[in-house]
């Protein structure tokens, strides 16, 4: 809840800022983009994509007022999944997500109907529809840095905030077409946390008690044999092993 509400508040205070900047006089306010990237203790990451529709309806997103809720709502299923395709070949397009400076692929997004106003899910009295689309995966083994590549023909600006371990970063980052977002500094190494994590300790405790284990048998196994050898050798007759 508190995470919520500080985003809330960052975002009320950034988006008002950048619209004076911008300088947009345009009929249509211009959309804007907001990516929450929240990175945990164990090695993972995920993305939350705040996504306006007019973003992937129109090459000028100006040109379009606000989309309604009652659009979304009235599409068939097919219709639906037509959407979510355009917004997940828009996001891959746009949206570029680099680890020690290396560009990968945006995972594959789940997408979702949202309330615009207030990022909350679809109401019955929702007036304006925003798609949240939501990505996970796990870092690079030696990731360092995280940072976003937001493509020349992206056609709006991006709003970044950083989330670690449940703290979220408060220097909120404006990210503007053709731009790459500072590098965010990660303070957990995938390969650290999973050498961290209660399965790989667990693992390292099956190995150790196994290696034990096995170090018993031979020293037992090569004692057993010596025995073997000494007491043939006490009990053998003279002449045994002779032709």
């Amino acid at each position: 809840m508190m995470l919520w509400f500080f985003r809330r508040r960052v975002l009320s205070a950034v988006f008002p800022a950048f619209l004076a900047v911008a300088g947009m006089t345009q009929a249509h306010v211009v959309p804007n983009m907001t990516v929450e990237a929240d990175f945990d203790s164990a090695g993972g990451y995920s993305l939350r994509i705040n996504v306006d529709p007019r973003t992937f309806l129109a090459t000028d997103p100006t040109s379009l007022p606000p989309v309604p809720a009652s659009w979304y709502r009235e599409q068939t299923p097919g219709q639906v999944a037509a959407t979510h395709e355009k917004a997940q070949e828009y996001l891959a397009n746009a949206l570029g997500v680099l680890f020690n400076g290396q560009k990968t692929p945006l995972p594959a997004c789940r997408i979702r109907p949202m309330d615009g106003a207030d990022n909350t899910p679809l109401k019955a009295d929702t007036q304006e529809v925003h798609l949240l689309a939501t990505a996970s995966g796990l870092l690079p083994a030696n990731a360092a840095t995280f940072q976003i590549d937001f493509a020349k023909d992206a056609n709006t600006s991006l709003i970044l905030l950083h989330t670690q371990a449940g703290k979220p970063e408060m220097r909120p980052q404006v990210v503007f077409p053709g731009e790459t977002s500072r590098p965010f500094q990660l303070a957990v190494t995938a390969a650290k946390a999973r050498a961290d994590s209660p399965a790989a300790k667990k693992n390292g405790i099956y190995l150790i008690v196994a290696i034990s284990v096995a170090c018993i048998v031979v020293i037992t196994g090569w004692g057993l044999l010596g025995r073997y050898r000494h007491h043939h050798r006490a009990h053998r007759k003279p002449g045994d092993g002779q032709m």
